[in-house]
């Protein structure tokens, strides 16, 4: 028997190697699959967005009525906001932002005429060359940028209407696919475990709660800081008579997803069309954008983010920092969800391998989720 042992540990390591090969031959199928598919998803990846985003009100009213009454009265309420802000908010938003793309190349030559009265005629302010050249430059890619914004605006409201048909029918579909998916998610998701077995079907589960856990509250925290900041930045540029005060907020709340990049653009933007009513104007639309984005970042993202996904300020800043330092500007954006999951996963391994429970209904770092009781350690 010893003889064999080393024709059996090759014959193992044969095996794992072309195992190996099989697995990254089976993905890259999967892949080219997905790539060739990928416009008949798209349905479903927005039935499973509406999923996230209604899987919380549908359990809750599940518990006062059938569950597909919940669903249906949970459609009809998102119909209704939808119908108000397609007929009421819209409208004027996207009549605002196009029409602050067309002015935006006068914007900025108005910006550039006060930094050159200001900043380069006044005798004794001894501006670099190199700085006035630069700024010229900037305004000069800024004009040419903002001509074709206002170009592909307006090419878009054109051709919105030759794709309309299309994007209608596919979000009728996936509008299909979320009612049907919420009203028998329950089912679902016990055939899903039966397939598992027995073995691996307390990891799956724990992997599927997680993951619907932390995508939805981040869905659901994202939209609320994004409706929150345009809010403040419309009604504060509004006040101090800013034009495109509504645009510019629903721009600025679109671009909150970006941390700093997001608010800097939002900041410029309203100097810019403060700069039409005074210098006073662009200044306070400036300290109202800074005001609104650290209100934001230093408050509300921490708070409203560390409820949804469950985790404590200081760990959403640290990811927010270390996304950022790694991978830019997508770090950024995906910094939060993913830190919840690698925290949520680390708790289970963790509970699984010391048989201890860390999680505590008042804990600050690994507290109880608020959709999920506590679990006990879990038996070998």
């Amino acid at each position: 028997m010893d003889r064999l042992l080393p024709v059996d540990r090759w014959r193992r390591t044969f095996f794992k190697a072309w195992a190996s090969i099989g697995v990254l031959l089976l993905l890259g199928a999967a892949g080219w699959l997905l790539q060739r598919i990928s416009s008949a998803l798209v349905p479903f990846g927005i039935g499973l967005l509406v999923v996230l985003l209604l899987r919380r009100p549908v359990e809750w009213l599940g518990t006062r009525m059938s569950r597909s009454l919940a669903v249906v009265a949970c459609y009809l309420v998102a119909v209704i906001v939808v119908a108000v802000a397609l007929t009421f908010i819209l409208p004027p938003v996207y009549a605002q932002i196009s029409a602050f793309a067309q002015a935006l190349p006068g914007y900025v030559q108005e910006a550039y005429k006060l930094w050159d009265k200001v900043v380069v005629h006044p005798q004794g302010v001894g501006i670099p060359t190199w700085l006035q050249t630069a700024v010229v430059s900037l305004k000069d890619q800024l004009v040419a940028g903002a001509g074709t914004w206002s170009s592909a605006i307006a090419s878009t409201a054109i051709s919105a209407g030759g794709s309309i048909a299309g994007g209608v029918i596919g979000f009728v579909l996936a509008l299909i696919i979320g009612f049907f998916t919420l009203v028998d998610l329950p089912k679902l998701t016990v055939e899903i475990y039966a397939l598992a077995g027995p073995k691996w079907r307390g990891d799956i589960e724990h992997a599927s709660t997680t993951l619907t856990r932390v995508i939805g509250g981040w869905l659901r925290g994202t939209l609320i800081q994004s409706a929150v900041v345009a809010t403040l930045i419309s009604i504060g540029l509004w006040i101090v008579g800013v034009p495109y005060a509504l645009a510019i907020g629903v721009i600025g709340g679109l671009f909150n997803v970006v941390p700093y990049l997001g608010p800097t653009i939002t900041a410029l933007l309203a100097a810019a069309a403060g700069l039409f009513v005074s210098v006073p104007a662009a200044l306070w639309a400036i300290v109202i954008v800074v005001s609104v984005q650290q209100i934001d970042s230093l408050y509300m993202a921490p708070r409203v983010m560390g409820e949804q996904v469950d985790l404590h300020p200081l760990l959403v800043v640290f990811a927010l920092l270390v996304g950022a330092s790694l991978f830019g500007v997508p770090g950024m954006v995906l910094s939060v969800p993913v830190a919840a999951i690698i925290k949520a996963m680390f708790v289970f391994w963790y509970e699984k391998r010391t048989e201890r429970q860390i999680t505590t209904e008042d804990g600050v770092l690994f507290p109880t989720p608020k959709d999920e009781p506590a679990c006990e350690a879990p038996e070998r």
